[in-house]
């Protein structure tokens, strides 16, 4: 039996003894009190208390019940309290779950599946993108997450620097992409064409999951979610291909190693930057603020493997998952209506628009996305480019997989920032990541 089964069997059986009670649902003065986990925007801080305050009004004057907020850092601490609290059967009675760690939450059988009268309760489903329904839940019948916000993804790219380098428009080739960076690349001025963010926790796996797609090897498990398939030839040449950035191509800042996204973003902001991979339209009130305001735009990234001039018969032309944030109710919970009212709330027009103004999150509420569309070109690019977003597999061990590939790309990161860098390092340390995820998949 897998590691993974022996959890979930552990899981099902706490949840049983626990009958049920988050404890979370004690009733005070004014009325009850939900508790929401949400991921912590270390970009936008100010304005995330804010708007924790906004909402906590709006749900207090709309229910007469409060609010109490709990944040997480990155996705290893995103499973483990979502694994705690299913354990313990105690906890948040909302979850803010990245769309890749829908399975890993499914898998616990601890949420809520959504009747025809819960997704009534919440908007229905035809207020939603349906790209972003597709990770709802394992079927559409099986669904336990609502969609939130989306952020699909692209790129960003300093439209001074491009001038400079006599660059006409964005690269469609990653051969494009490393030779237009070369061109707008001066060490001596701190400018390098491309960036890297090895020390972030979402960033590299994504990055390496887009090149891999596009070289025709696949989504990192086998398509009967069966097998582990993270150290592939294929595999090991798209972890190379990022590094060599840094290492054989040099337009990538060397200091960048213990970099994570804020880290890459304010290097761009700053003029520093010439393309940053792996964007989505929250940077656009971050860039907004920055010197470089009105200087950058964004494209699609390219979708043509480097050395080639067209993908692999079975490339993907992937270059965004389906990305974003959904709510997922605790099946410990009491108070799951006050939950569905909590969801009515922040996924209806008004408050989707009023997010994306504050956040640059995308609104998965098809009103306010098509609305934005029309009046913004920007927006309208990332809502085509979602259009075509290629989902993640719905495994359950998605989430750790994440957090495995995550420690490879410090523990590379860390060899290049003290010149023990080796490509044969890749393999061994994918061969260590694919033995741990083979281990828990069934």
């Amino acid at each position: 039996m897998s590691l993974c089964s022996c959890w979930i069997i552990l899981l099902s059986l706490v949840l049983a003894a626990c009958g049920g009670s988050s404890g979370n649902g004690t009733t005070n003065s004014d009325g009850q009190t939900l508790h929401v986990l949400v991921g912590a925007n270390t970009l936008l801080a100010t304005q995330q208390k804010q708007w924790m305050q906004q909402i906590g009004n709006d749900f207090h004057k709309t229910t007469g019940s409060s609010i109490v907020w709990d944040t997480y850092s990155g996705s290893s601490e995103e499973q483990t309290k979502l694994q705690t609290s299913i354990v313990s059967g105690s906890g948040p009675d909302i979850f803010s779950l990245g769309t890749t760690f829908v399975p890993t939450a499914q898998a616990t059988k601890g949420f809520t599946t959504l009747t025809a009268d819960d997704w009534n309760k919440v908007g229905g489903k035809n207020r939603f993108f349906p790209q972003q329904m597709t990770m709802s839940g394992s079927s559409p019948d099986q669904s336990i997450a609502v969609p939130w916000v989306m952020r699909p993804f692209g790129m960003v790219y300093n439209t001074d620097l491009f001038k400079k380098a006599g660059i006409s428009a964005p690269p469609t080739t990653w051969s494009d992409f490393v030779a237009d960076a070369k061109k707008m690349t001066d060490p001596s001025a701190g400018v390098y064409g491309a960036e890297m963010d090895p020390s972030d926790s979402f960033d590299p796996w994504k990055i390496w999951w887009m090149f891999n797609e596009q070289m025709g090897g696949g989504s990192f498990l086998s398509p009967d979610l069966k097998s582990a398939e993270m150290n592939t030839p294929t595999a090991v040449n798209s972890v190379k291909f990022w590094f060599d950035w840094v290492t054989t191509y040099k337009i990538a800042d060397p200091n960048s190693m213990t970099w994570k996204a804020p880290d890459a973003t304010s290097a761009f902001g700053n003029g520093k930057v010439g393309m940053l991979t792996m964007v989505t339209p929250t940077i656009t009130p971050t860039l907004q603020k920055s010197a470089l305001a009105g200087k950058y735009a964004f494209a699609p990234m390219p979708t043509v493997p480097y050395g080639m001039q067209q993908r692999p018969a079975n490339g993907v032309p992937a270059s965004t998952i389906v990305s974003g944030d959904m709510l997922a109710v605790a099946d410990y919970s009491n108070v799951k209506d006050l939950a569905f009212k909590f969801i009515n709330l922040v996924t209806d027009y008004q408050h989707q628009l009023d997010w994306t103004k504050t956040f640059g999150d995308l609104p998965t509420n098809v009103q306010a996305a098509n609305y934005l569309s029309s009046k913004d070109s920007k927006t309208a690019a990332f809502v085509k480019a979602e259009q075509g977003a290629t989902p993640t597999p719905f495994s359950g061990e998605w989430g750790p997989l994440e957090v495995a590939l995550a420690s490879v790309s410090s523990k590379l990161a860390n060899s290049v920032a003290t010149n023990h860098y080796n490509p044969s390092q890749i393999k061994p340390l994918l061969d260590q990541a694919n033995k741990e995820i083979q281990r828990q998949l069934h």
